[in-house]
């Protein structure tokens, strides 16, 4: 009789153990690299958590989920409904710029349904790829109640063994965040920035021999663009809205919309080592797909620009066609009229320039502000991209007459209003074929899949600031750390390749980098709008080889690899477009050195000359390479750097 009853008692436990609601559930990468971790586990209260392994060692330790709308709890004892069946997702796209035109979203997808405490019901989708991790809450229902998300309680738990490359949220005395920070390298995980306004995606970690980064995606107007703070558990990775007293836009920073809602991916990149990082493109993989129908005008292209070396003269019709010579005699696709274009003299107008550059071959954009918070009393021309129908109207208007597209300026804050600027604006430029050039601008997201004429983000502190000897300076540290963070996440535009001195108010700021580091950034830094800053005299007395690379060079890549190096110290960068391979390389230190790399195996026995570093900062030097067995060595100057081309 005793041996029944136990076998009965054990019988009976079985059973209540397998109809009690589970409390953990795992999604796995299909090379079973990457393995997410679900939990709505507590001892007094449950809290939805998550966690991320990599080839069994933890990526990301145990962080919290869930958010506040309407005041209450989303991921605080929550109740478990259901979990989807997994869906396999394998959508082959075509980008028209970035590192890898020809791409595929290949992931695993599993949708995770919960109650609140008040019966409302909501999801996480969960999405595990071969190189990391993506998760979004959905909000389900229908109805026309704007909702307010009060705070949003993700974290992200980086093991604090390593070192972490993160660019503070862009804080200073203008209030604007336009992303243009230098990186804080090698600082202690979970430190906190100095500035009480928290750090910037994407960051970048190394911990216990992994790489990871860590970043945002897809704005579709429902959400403001977030930051990180350190307000987590254990000062774990905490995400944080926008400043409330970012200037110019007024508003709350608390994200408002209808349902259904669908807040932006978190993301997560993880991988054995940098090239990992540097070829990610999880970021335009979790975009819609594109809406432009016909994408046959949407071209990349490099650019020759006035702007940085005398700015007046975007109002000089004769200097404009000096840059559209330029262009013509460079084999370069466009050149970009800055701010001022509207009052134009010197003989001609902005209709006249365009005109002209139709019959070199060249492209013509246009600069305009985006009108943020200006008022209808300030500069007619700064509305016209902020009121739809002056848009609409600007951009018939200006594509009529041949403009190829527009660079829009000073967005100046991360606030959901002007969040939803982006994609209005990317879709009207798209209905009247338009390019566009976001400058001024939050950090790439990935509308470029969505919107792909959108070729460049600036988001970078670039060429732009070089009238500061400081920021000279600090320039070849930037130009090494900027590959490994800001770069990886979507197209640059720093407006590079600049090896004059920039004079500001009659006052030079002399170039530290060499001339090869120069010549090197056209394929170190990716953007499918180049646009390529310095005089036209400077270009053109070049010595025949660097000339001819700049001729060469592409603005869109069939792949891209990083074949060597470290944040902060160095890079170099091997881009292709059909057989030809484009090789870039900078040293971020001031210090003579000799930098190794393994050329792709593509280009073994090939013979090709390396241009270098001179005898000083301001000359060129030749090195030969001989059917090469894949290693190669270069020696450069301090701040220096090389380039070639491998057919």
């Amino acid at each position: 009789m005793s041996k029944i009853l136990n076998a009965t008692m054990l019988l009976f436990a079985a059973l209540l153990t397998a109809c009690s609601t589970p409390d953990t559930w795992e999604l796995v990468s299909e090379n079973q690299n990457i393995r997410f971790v679900l939990e709505n586990k507590g001892e007094a209260v449950k809290n939805l958590s998550y966690s991320v392994y990599y080839k069994g060692a933890v990526a990301i330790e145990t962080s919290l989920l869930g958010l506040v709308m309407d005041n209450c709890e989303y991921g605080k004892d929550a109740q478990f409904i259901s979990a989807s069946a997994v869906k396999e997702i394998n959508d082959a796209y075509q980008l028209k710029s970035g590192k890898k035109l020809n791409t595929a979203d290949e992931c695993r997808e599993q949708t995770f349904t919960f109650r609140t405490k008040e019966g409302a019901s909501f999801d996480l989708i969960v999405r595990a790829y071969s190189d990391g991790v993506a998760f979004r809450y959905a909000l389900p229902g229908e109805d026309e109640q704007t909702h307010v998300i009060q705070a949003e309680h993700t974290e992200f738990a980086v093991p604090a063994n390593g070192k972490a490359w993160i660019h503070p949220y862009d804080w200073n005395n203008r209030r604007k965040p336009s992303y243009e920070q230098y990186c804080e390298s090698e600082i202690e995980i979970r430190s906190e920035c100095e500035h009480g306004r928290g750090w910037a995606f994407p960051m970048l970690f190394n911990t216990s021999d992994v790489w990871m980064m860590i970043t945002e995606a897809h704005l579709d107007g429902s959400y403001p663009a977030t930051h990180i703070d350190n307000a987590g558990t254990n000062k774990a990775y905490k995400i944080r809205f926008p400043e409330i007293d970012e200037p110019i836009i007024p508003d709350a920073v608390e994200p408002e919309w209808s349902l259904p809602w669908l807040t932006p991916w978190r993301a997560i990149i993880v991988g054995d080592d940098l090239n990992a990082i540097f070829q990610t493109q999880m970021v335009t993989h979790l975009n819609p797909a594109s809406v432009v129908e016909d994408e046959t005008w949407i071209k990349a292209g490099r650019a020759s620009w006035s702007w940085w070396s005398e700015g007046s003269t975007s109002r000089d019709y004769k200097a404009q066609l000096t840059y559209t010579d330029l262009s013509a005699e460079m084999g370069w696709e466009y050149m970009l009229i800055d701010a001022g274009w509207q009052r134009m003299g010197n003989g001609g107008t902005m209709e006249d320039v365009v005109r002209y550059a139709q019959q070199k071959g060249v492209g013509v954009w246009l600069w305009y502000h985006s009108g943020a918070g200006r008022d209808k009393g300030s500069d007619a021309s700064y509305n016209l991209m902020s009121d739809p129908e002056l848009r609409r109207a600007e951009m018939k208007r200006i594509s009529e007459i041949g403009v190829k597209g527009i660079k829009v300026d000073f967005f100046d804050t991360d606030k959901q209003r002007i969040i939803q600027l982006y994609p209005a604006l990317l879709k009207d430029a798209a209905d009247n074929h338009l390019l566009v050039d976001l400058h001024g601008a939050t950090l790439p997201r990935g509308f470029e899949r969505t919107y792909p004429n959108l070729l460049t983000t600036e988001a970078i502190r670039g060429a732009e600031t070089l009238g500061n000897q400081e920021r000279c300076d600090l320039a070849a540290v930037h130009n090494a750390t900027v590959p490994f963070t800001r770069n990886v996440v979507g197209s640059m535009d720093y407006t590079p390749v600049t090896f004059s001195n920039k004079v500001r108010q009659g006052i030079p700021a002399i170039r530290k980098t060499t001339m090869g580091h120069q010549l090197a950034l056209a394929v170190v830094f990716e953007s499918g709008f180049q646009c390529l800053a310095d005089k036209a005299e400077s270009y053109l007395s070049l010595p025949e080889q660097p000339k001819q690379f700049l001729k060469e060079v592409p603005a869109a890549w069939d792949e891209s690899r990083l074949l060597a190096g470290y944040p902060a110290d160095y890079a170099v960068v091997a881009r292709r477009v059909g057989d030809v391979w484009y090789i870039g390389g900078i040293s971020g230190k001031e210090e003579e050195r000799e930098i190794e790399f393994t050329l792709p195996a593509e280009c073994l026995d090939k013979s090709f000359t390396m241009i270098t570093d001179g005898k000083d900062k301001d000359s060129f030097g030749y090195m030969p390479v001989e059917k090469t067995d894949g290693a190669v060595k270069v020696k450069v100057l301090p701040n220096g750097g090389f380039a070639g081309i491998i057919r």
